[in-house]
């Protein structure tokens, strides 16, 4: 049997966490630079606030409704979700972590009845919340695609928390209920044909013909299909292949002209490339930079928008100095006077294996250990004295730039700061 595991309203569980208060309260969270709301409590979605709403939108009803409003904590969420998985992982044979929220587990079964899996799933969700104060929802089938659908049923029709699939024909008054976009892998598109020949719910759904519905939606189509009728057709995934690109970018808070303080946001980007190619253990032979213009208000002579220039390392790295090198002499070769930017970053691509660096002639073996240690020395002290501790100076933060996250409604990092954890009185 497959299950989904899914934290219930994430982002805002994790913000009541260490706030018992806030319970029952009704909580948003903010996007970078507290743009538009990314995360709602139960609370919040009763009253109607969408996400991706802007935050100035909605302030009346923010301030009408006492809602508790927070900036985007990822270190706390990376955190708690480390915890939540590993303590799933513990519970099941094989673990498959999808997202910051939601992870797919397997279970080897001796005992499969409903009653027998629905307190299972009961004894996982107390175990995992009474260990992390976050709330899961679980979903069990014998596919990927049922499980996923018997976890949003578990949230959105039974609101039990639980809920079990083991023969999807045997709950046709259920899935007649549930629109065919809940099902995973079924976005507009997908909807809007399937609409067109009469295909509404998901009961119908399954009733479709196999070739007729492979001849319609190619080959994924039908391992969807078959994965719905209970048919696995999708195995979890234990060592997912590694990531090709990576990107760090952010929008200005305000319009920049000045090409000293973009260069000091692309040394930053650059310092954070590092650090998560270190994480991954992975290099880049070649970045790329962009700067863009405000769409809003475009002052470019020619009204163009967009201004990008990649760069060949000489040898595939992750080394910060050499990624800031790079990245500066990309941005000085696209940045242009007079432009209003708005947003610029930087992406690695062609990623490859940190132990597969094949050095060139002129480079010698013993300076590229030794720029590893440096690196992995500077990592390990700014992960116990806190972020950017020991950096780069060209990476030093300027007072008053415009390229800072704004956090002004930010928690505390309980559990990844020594100087924000918690006191108890």
């Amino acid at each position: 049997m497959f299950a989904l595991a899914d934290c219930n309203n994430f982002y805002a569980s994790c913000e009541r966490v260490f706030r018992p208060e806030l319970r029952n309260k009704p909580i948003v969270v903010l996007s970078n630079n507290d743009g538009c709301v990314v995360a709602r409590s139960n609370e919040v979605k009763q009253l109607g606030i969408a996400n991706g709403v802007p935050h100035w939108q909605i302030k009346d009803l923010i301030e009408r409704h006492k809602i508790h409003v927070f900036s985007s904590n990822y270190q706390l969420y990376g955190d708690l979700s480390a915890r939540v998985m590993s303590l799933l992982g513990q519970q099941c044979d094989e673990i498959e972590v999808y997202s910051i929220d939601e992870a797919f587990l397997r279970f080897e079964f001796y005992q499969q009845t409903e009653a027998w899996l629905e307190q299972e799933g009961m004894r996982i969700k107390k175990y995992v919340e009474q260990c992390t104060g976050i709330p899961i929802s679980i979903g069990f089938a014998a596919t990927k695609t049922l499980s996923k659908l018997a976890n949003h049923i578990s949230k959105k029709v039974t609101c039990k928390g639980v809920h079990i699939i083991c023969d999807p024909y045997s709950q046709e008054e259920l899935m007649k209920k549930i629109d065919i976009s809940e099902v995973w892998g079924i976005g507009p598109a997908y909807r809007r044909k399937l609409n067109e020949f009469g295909v509404m719910n998901v009961w119908q759904l399954m009733q479709c013909n196999e070739q007729w519905f492979y001849k319609n939606f190619t080959i994924q189509g039908l391992r969807l299909l078959k994965e719905l009728k209970g048919i696995p057709c999708m195995d979890l995934e234990e060592n997912p292949a590694g990531r090709q690109n990576m990107v760090v970018s952010r929008a200005f808070r305000r319009d920049v002209y000045s090409k000293e303080e973009i260069l000091e946001a692309f040394a930053n980007f650059a310092t954070r490339l590092g650090e998560k190619l270190r994480k991954y253990s992975q290099v880049t032979p070649a970045i790329s930079v962009f700067l863009l213009v405000n769409p809003y208000n475009n002052k470019s002579p020619d009204g163009r928008r967009y201004y990008s220039q990649s760069i060949q390392l000489p040898i595939a790295t992750s080394n910060t100095p050499e990624l800031i090198k790079a990245a500066w002499k990309a941005a000085s070769l696209c940045y242009l006077p007079g432009r209003n930017y708005k947003k610029c970053g930087i992406m690695a691509y062609d990623l490859q294996p940190e132990d597969n660096i094949q050095l060139n002639l002129f480079q010698e073996p013993e300076l590229h250990l030794k720029t590893r240690k440096i690196m992995a020395i500077t990592d390990k002290i700014n992960a116990r004295y806190g972020k950017g501790m020991v950096g780069c100076a060209a990476a030093s933060v300027t007072k008053g730039n415009s390229w800072q996250k704004l956090e002004q409604f930010r928690s505390q990092r309980y559990t990844t700061s020594w100087k924000e954890l918690l006191r108890v009185r």
